[in-house]
């Protein structure tokens, strides 16, 4: 069995920032096919990701539970921030995410991916090796890719079959890559969000 946490937050008032990719409109299509798969198969109720707030996060410069200033955080890393994606970002040629398989966690089911040029992992590496983590916090060391396609609702003990059948669902996702963007988050999870800048791949 497998014990799953409620998402207690969903919907609600937040403030974060991030690193993410652009999404494609026929990407999200892509995810909503895959989510009305898994909600079939799935035994309790879940909050499904709309389409306008599916995403991918390189990399959480302020994250969404953390109680510092995060404005005054966001300020004092904005400069680095743009230089980090502006090197790596400006000149690159455009990415494919390609999502391949479902994982069930206990607190959400996710699509991983891979992304073979290693913009991804640059990005990630000079963010952890140059710009100043949150007060009280350590660096983040991400070793994934994967955008979050539902959460819980309640928390409930789900049969391993009912896991293994999810995670068999077939994925094949490419996903098209034209700019890399600092995001400004505002209802989780990124439901509403600001997009702070842009980064054109080439």
């Amino acid at each position: 069995m497998l014990q799953t946490i409620a998402d207690a937050i969903w919907a609600q008032p937040c403030l974060a920032y991030h690193v993410q990719p652009s999404l494609e409109p026929e990407t999200r299509s892509a995810f909503a096919k895959v989510q009305e798969a898994f909600d079939k198969l799935w035994p309790e109720p879940l909050h499904l990701g709309p389409g306008h707030g599916l995403h991918v996060t390189i990399y959480p410069l302020a994250t969404v539970k953390e109680g510092y200033d995060k404005e005054v955080y966001w300020q004092s890393i904005e400069p680095q921030c743009r230089g980090i994606l502006n090197d790596l970002c400006v000149g690159h040629r455009a990415l494919e995410l390609r999502f391949s398989r479902l994982k069930v966690t206990d607190t959400a089911i996710i699509a991983t991916a891979t992304e073979e040029t290693g913009l991804i992992e640059a990005i990630r590496e000079r963010i952890v090796r140059e710009v100043p983590s949150p007060p009280g916090q350590k660096p983040i060391i991400y070793d994934l890719i994967h955008s979050t396609l539902a959460r819980y609702r309640t928390d409930a003990a789900i049969p391993k079959d009912v896991v293994e059948r999810v995670e068999a669902l077939p994925v094949a996702i490419t996903a098209p890559v034209k700019q890399i963007r600092l995001v400004r988050e505002t209802l989780f999870p990124c439901l509403e969000t600001d997009e702070m800048a842009a980064f054109p791949l080439r």
